[in-house]
């Protein structure tokens, strides 16, 4: 009886302090315990939450890890759906919160929409987004998961993709998820294949954009990389 009335007033505490000023004044382990108490009712998930921190080594890393790891470690499976919940709710909400800035009142960039797509990725991941000659958006999606050079059928899906939306520009964007933004010698081979794949079903392949954590580093605006795309 007295742990759940300690949990109850940690949880009615938790609650207090985020109506008064928000989450971003919790420590990382409290903002992953605040969540558990949403997902593991009547458990207390404060010695949970602290060892995923220092097994993972951060908050985001926690939420990024994969679900057997959060059971193995206590965390229940409704808890475990609503902590992976989080990164991919935040990257839907940035991108309907941002379609039109109120300011211009004009679309966010393409590259940004594309950036914020890796929120919440597990592993690395290829997205494609397909526009008309007048630059309307066609298509934004994820064709791959997996690296760039990873298969063949890459190619093949992408420039069917092309095709069936009748695209006449391409742009590609992908994640490095441990390691930095800037394209790998693999990753410049694999871009030039793309080009020469869409440039035979007339699209033009107008940037590739290298995704790590908050970094995007685009190949197309880069003096070492931008002849690439002149073709």
């Amino acid at each position: 009886m007295d742990d759940l009335k300690d949990f109850k007033k940690k949880q009615e505490n938790f609650r207090k302090r985020f109506y008064a000023s928000g989450i971003q004044n919790f420590t990382p382990q409290e903002k992953l315990e605040f969540l558990m108490l949403y997902g593991m009712p009547h458990k207390n998930g404060s010695d949970i939450a602290e060892k995923l921190i220092s097994i993972c080594g951060s908050l985001s890393s926690v939420m990024d890890a994969p679900y057997d790891l959060l059971t193995e470690h206590g965390i229940t499976e409704n808890a475990a759906v609503l902590i992976k919940m989080v990164p991919q709710v935040s990257r839907i909400y940035l991108d309907d919160k941002h379609k039109i800035d109120d300011k211009t009142g004009k679309r966010v960039s393409l590259e940004y929409k594309m950036v914020t797509g890796f929120i919440g990725a597990e592993g690395e991941q290829v997205e494609l987004a397909l526009l008309d000659k007048k630059g309307k958006e066609l298509y934004l999606g994820v064709v791959n998961k997996g690296s760039i050079t990873a298969s063949e059928i890459n190619l093949r899906t992408i420039a069917e993709l092309a095709i069936h939306y009748r695209a006449s520009i391409a742009y590609i964007a992908h994640n490095h998820p441990s390691g930095i933004a800037y394209p790998s010698s693999k990753d410049i081979e694999a871009t030039i294949r793309l080009r020469d794949t869409l440039s035979a079903v007339n699209v033009r392949l107008c940037d590739h954009y290298i995704v790590a954590n908050s970094e995007s580093f685009s190949m197309a605006n880069n003096d070492e990389f931008f002849d690439i795309f002149l073709h």
